[in-house]
């Protein structure tokens, strides 16, 4: 297929695509999903040895600031203990309470009886602990989740609810991302952000065409890489593994760790950085779609497959330089995806609210693989502008715009 003309190839796969045009729009109905994983610990009260309020007790202040401790004290204990530890000789005359005092012998033989935590208000109660060791899932954002859990691999991880729009997809991982903490969010290590996605389209669902989707989304893994992957991701490995060959790919896309593979409920992408990265998140996971949306399968010879591999491991796994060689073929690859998806893309645009195509070819132009720095890829400056005819109805529903569902 390298050798083919591009326009070749691109009439060829346009073509059959058109064979199966998107024209039963009110029945498509999209779900659309992500797993947001961070690395807060999972800590409670029962796992912390070294508490601040503890070794700074308020109880214990105000009996040292009182000396409270003296009404348990024995005077030849201290004494005892006082010659023992070489603070006074045997024979030496002196204020034992003083000696106390200097050298904190009261902490040792007193205070070890006291033990005042196993009835105080401040013992293991979060509500005073200066660490916040206790990691509680606050309301405002459970209304977005579906399930959160503590993954031993990396940290807490967040699954959001498979939503029926883009736009409420947008604003859930907005304030995920918020309440989180873009701090626990880390590029670099296993966590990263897993993209699930699935349709139905009449009688006819992703299902029926799972093989198809996998692998053509695997086909632009190379250059979805490219453009969405920052720098550091190669350092996530062994999590986004490609299929070992063309003749095992049909089965490798059932394996949980091939970087697109098939599930029970929904296709799994797991190629994108972290949504740490907002925007870029989500104009990935329109991408994403519009890619499931087209069922006619783009050819994959054993030469372009190699191709792809080698370029995806090179970002993926080994974080190298592409050469000019392989950004060319990036570019005669993205001519091809734009190409592909243009019109589910324009279907998707509407209900997200921004010109998609556009802020894609902007994606493509400034690819997070090459940032020199971490930036915030900004899609508000691609919104579409509306025309509002006079006397027309603000609130009526865009002809191209879905109905969009939640994952079953």
């Amino acid at each position: 297929m390298l050798n083919m003309e591009l326009d070749e190839i691109v009439n060829q796969i346009i073509e059959e695509a058109e064979k199966q045009p998107i024209t039963v729009r009110p029945k498509i109905m999209y779900k659309i999903g992500t797993e947001i994983e961070t690395t807060i610990e999972e800590k409670t009260c029962s796992d912390c040895n070294e508490c601040e309020i503890c070794r700074n007790c308020p109880i214990c202040t105000d009996c040292q600031e009182r000396q409270l401790y003296c009404a348990d004290c024995n005077k030849e204990e201290i004494r005892r203990y006082a010659i023992e530890q070489g603070y006074i000789d045997e024979d030496e005359d002196i204020n034992i309470c003083d000696i106390c005092q200097e050298c904190f012998l009261y902490s040792v033989l007193i205070c070890e009886r006291c033990q005042p935590c196993t009835d105080c208000n401040y013992f293991r109660n979060p509500e005073y602990c200066p660490y916040g060791d206790e990691f509680t899932v606050k309301d405002n954002i459970k209304q977005y989740l579906d399930n959160y859990y503590y993954d031993e691999s990396c940290g807490y991880e967040f699954c959001t609810k498979p939503f029926s729009s883009l736009k409420d997809y947008w604003r859930a991982v907005k304030e995920i991302v918020k309440v989180v903490g873009k701090e626990n969010i880390s590029i670099g290590d296993k966590c990263g952000g897993h993209i699930n996605i699935s349709w139905v389209n009449g009688n006819k669902t992703w299902v029926d065409y799972g093989k198809t989707i996998a692998q053509n989304i695997l086909f632009f893994s190379d250059l979805l890489s490219y453009m969405f992957c920052s720098p550091e991701t190669h350092w996530r490995d062994s999590y986004k593994e490609f299929p070992t060959c063309l003749e095992t790919l049909e089965n490798d896309i059932y394996d949980k760790y091939c970087a697109v593979h098939i599930k029970d409920y929904a296709i799994e992408i797991r190629i994108p950085d972290s949504p740490k990265d907002i925007d870029n998140h989500v104009l990935f996971s329109a991408v994403l779609l519009a890619i499931g949306l087209r069922t006619t399968k783009i050819p994959f010879d054993k030469e372009t497959f190699n191709k792809t591999k080698e370029i995806y491991d090179k970002i993926n796994y080994y974080g190298k330089e592409l050469s000019k060689e392989d950004k060319s073929y990036l570019k005669n690859k993205f001519k091809l995806l734009r190409r592909f998806i243009e019109k589910p893309l324009k279907i998707l645009e509407h209900d997200l609210g921004v010109d998609l195509m556009k802020a894609l070819e902007h994606r493509f132009q400034n690819p997070k693989y090459e940032e020199i720095e971490e930036k915030d890829f900004d899609l508000e400056q691609f919104a579409i502008k509306r025309k509002v005819k006079a006397n027309a109805n603000v609130n009526a529903i865009p002809p191209t715009q879905l109905t969009l569902t939640a994952f079953a």
